[in-house]
């Protein structure tokens, strides 16, 4: 690592000028950027450690790399009070699609709310402070270290009490809290925009998210700790279902625990922090369905878990109406989702199958009281799901299919879209609320496509085989998606199609998977059909076979 840093410098940059300070600069910015972060931080720790270095030279490549560390970091008072939440904290914009208020959920951007209000009413000249005192202090260190620094953690005190302090009196005072929450509010549209590009609205933040607020200040430096720390217990997955099991019978027993410990308010930020902070739903599910609670009384675990499924459901029609432009779509048109956005969508779907089973694990879809707002929350999604997005599907698959010479532009695009469908309808089915609409729009697609099959294997003798095979198999990976081969729309006696498989047997080489099944399923329907007559055979056919046979025999 010192090789690569300091190597290439010469000795007359042991006391460099500015311009050579710039340079080196820049070097050392190359380097780190092409670093994940957690190796710029053993990078740094390597630097340091580098007694055999000149001192100066060491220095100076140090102190770039904790500019470099520090430059995207510059709210660092902010920094230091959100600290006091940490251990609760989501970045997670799908929640807010659900409209309502979520027991537990402590989002970072609505912490920075809060702190944009107290900073301006309850300790203005401490986050000057604050913030000049921690500015300095980065001039020589990261950012990560100082704020576990003694200076700071002392500032990070005096910012609680007086938070607690005001948050006291504005709570009891029910047009101050009104007037905070207003505010707080009014930050949360600007502050959502820049986590997500598919939120129309925000809701309002409530006042028992500010209750949460107050409670998790007050604890901070108390009874909160024990419950972080009982958190750490609880990945973010199971391995299995046994794993689940024990997992839940853990976060019952600690729960149980944490509320001798720190009364029943706190205690309750541990199952709900496995939901929505760890995210582990089937432990969360589980946890619902072994406490023994009763839905239709407002518990906070089943609100919590409700609220996750209708916000990632809302979430995912929206993200698809955003991407496949329905509201302004021109017809025709190709549809062109980025690497980024088929990542967001396919996340949601993961997402919600998830919640599927977790809905079904916790019980909650056994109770008449709670299984309506599951319901509600899935019908919505698949009234847009099941015709407007299937009808944007359909009309690209059709003429996808129908592109004779070459693919249509969005073809790969198109294939992701039908999969993406068709997984929500397993989704449905599995869930008990599967839809005749998208049933009936396979239906539909596979004759579309059936049709588009007859048209390809029509071909004259000028025609490139090499192409219609080609044709063939971007109708394939169209059919594919709903385990259906074009194999099964050939007929056996097709002369195009023994001219066809036969070219492309002579031609050599290695066929790819999917037209190697192709032709494996045609080879096998051939042979059946030569089998049925003793005394009367198909050259074609039989000559197929043969050859489909040579070619199959090593060297």
């Amino acid at each position: 690592m010192s090789d690569e840093l300091t190597g290439d410098l010469r000795p007359d940059e042991l006391h460099p000028d500015e311009l050579r300070q710039d340079e080196l600069r820049q070097k050392i910015d190359a380097l780190v950027t092409r670093l994940p972060a957690s190796l710029v931080y053993s990078l740094l720790s390597e630097i340091e450690g580098m007694d055999s270095e000149p001192t100066d030279r060491v220095q100076l490549v140090r102190q770039y790399v904790i500019e470099y560390l520090n430059r995207q970091r510059t709210n660092r008072a902010r920094r230091l009070f959100t600290n006091l939440f940490e251990a609760f904290l989501i970045d997670d914009d799908v929640l807010y699609h659900s409209g309502v208020s979520i027991p537990g959920m402590l989002q970072r951007v609505d912490v920075g709310a809060l702190w944009e209000a107290l900073s301006r009413d309850a300790f203005p000249l401490l986050a000057v402070e604050a913030q000049e005192t921690l500015d300095e202090m980065a001039r020589g260190d990261v950012i990560d270290r100082i704020l576990r620094s003694p200076v700071a953690m002392v500032m990070k005190e005096r910012m609680r009490v007086a938070s607690v302090k005001h948050l006291d009196a504005v709570l009891a005072n029910k047009k101050a809290a009104d007037e905070l929450l207003a505010g707080m509010s009014r930050n949360r549209p600007r502050r959502t925009r820049l986590m997500s590009g598919f939120l129309e609205k925000t809701p309002h933040i409530d006042l028992a998210t500010l209750r949460l607020m107050h409670l998790v200040l007050t604890g901070a430096e108390g009874p909160v700790k024990p419950v972080a720390d009982r958190l750490e217990d609880f990945p973010a997955s199971c391995s299995s279902e046994m794993e689940a099991n024990r997992l839940a019978d853990l976060l019952l027993d600690a729960t149980e625990s944490l509320r001798d410990r720190c009364g029943d308010d706190l205690a309750a930020m541990l199952p709900l922090s496995v939901l929505s902070v760890k995210r582990n739903y089937p432990v969360a599910a589980l946890y619902i369905r072994q406490s023994g609670v009763d839905p239709g009384r407002g518990d906070a675990m089943t609100a919590a878990l409700t609220g996750h499924f209708i916000g990632v459901t809302r979430a995912l029609t929206a993200a698809l109406s955003v991407i496949l432009k329905l509201n302004e779509r021109v017809p025709g048109s190709a549809i062109r989702p980025s690497a980024k956005e088929k990542a967001r969508l396919e996340a949601l779907v993961q997402r919600l199958d998830q919640l599927v089973h977790a809905a079904t694990s916790a019980g909650l879809m056994e109770d008449r009281r709670s299984e309506p707002a599951f319901r509600n929350a899935w019908t919505q999604a698949a009234k847009i799901i099941g015709s407007r997005v299937a009808a944007v599907a359909m009309e690209r698959s059709a003429q996808a299919a129908a592109a004779r010479r070459q693919p249509v532009i969005d073809h790969a695009d198109i294939v992701w879209l039908d999969r993406l469908l068709w997984r929500w309808q397993a989704m449905s089915r599995d869930f008990g609320f599967e839809t005749y609409d998208l049933v009936k729009w396979r239906e539909t697609l596979l004759e579309e496509l059936r049709a588009n099959v007859e048209k390809a294997m029509k071909f004259e003798d000028a025609d490139p085989l090499d192409e219609r095979m080609e044709h063939l198999l971007r109708i394939n990976a169209i059919a594919g998606v709903f385990g259906q081969r074009v194999s099964a729309w050939i007929p056996t006696f097709s002369h195009n199609m023994t001219r066809l498989l036969s070219h492309r047997l002579e031609r050599g080489g290695e066929l790819g998977g999917d037209e190697q099944a192709i032709i494996d399923d045609l080879v096998a329907t051939a042979r059946t059909e030569v089998g049925k007559s003793r005394y009367w055979k198909s050259n074609e056919l039989m000559d197929l076979i043969e050859l489909s046979e040579r070619t199959r025999q090593p060297g």
